[in-house]
């Protein structure tokens, strides 16, 4: 395995089991998955103390299982390139539906505000007019209270007609 290039998984089943072979530190070495696309999923032993590529302890390492065929090496990329497209897709459409949702927010943020002016905008009309009616009720009652004063000294009033007086029939 060319490890300057290796990914590697501590996902297995053995770990550092009993029948590991000791690496050059003289402790049981430790089972860990390559995720390279040469050597995709094929486990390997090494060092108990490796850490990453730049920390690999005393840097022992053998392969526990075979090389992966050519089709089988094929097939493996084509699913990579696969996953990758998918993740991008993924990515894409994740940022579609953020922008989409940003734009209903705004969208619902306008709708509001239009809402709350044209509100504000009927309060307004809704007071002028009340304003306007009450303006006409104050006329009304000022045409009716001359009406009944004029009612009044019409009908208190003698008239200058010698004959007949306003409470009189004729």
């Amino acid at each position: 395995m060319d490890q300057s290039n290796s990914e590697v998984s501590d996902f297995s089943d053995a770990g550092a089991g009993t029948n590991n072979p000791m690496c050059k530190c003289g402790r049981r070495s430790r089972i860990l998955t390559a995720f390279t696309l040469p050597n995709i999923g094929r486990r390997f032993y090494t060092c108990e103390n490796y850490v990453n590529i730049d920390n690999r302890g005393c840097g022992f390492f053998k392969w526990v299982d075979m090389d992966i065929c050519q089709h089988g090496k094929r097939v493996v990329s084509k699913l990579f390139e696969w996953h990758k497209n998918l993740k991008i897709e993924h990515a894409q459409i994740g940022t579609t539906i953020s922008n989409e949702i940003l734009k209903c927010k705004i969208e619902l943020a306008e709708y509001k505000s239009k809402m709350e002016v044209g509100s504000i905008n009927f309060e307004i009309q809704l007071q002028m007019h009340k304003n306007k009616v009450h303006a006409r009720e104050i006329k009304y009652q000022f045409a009716l209270a001359c009406s009944l004063i004029v009612v009044a000294v019409l009908m208190f009033y003698p008239v200058t007609n010698r004959y007949s007086s306003r409470f009189m029939l004729p």
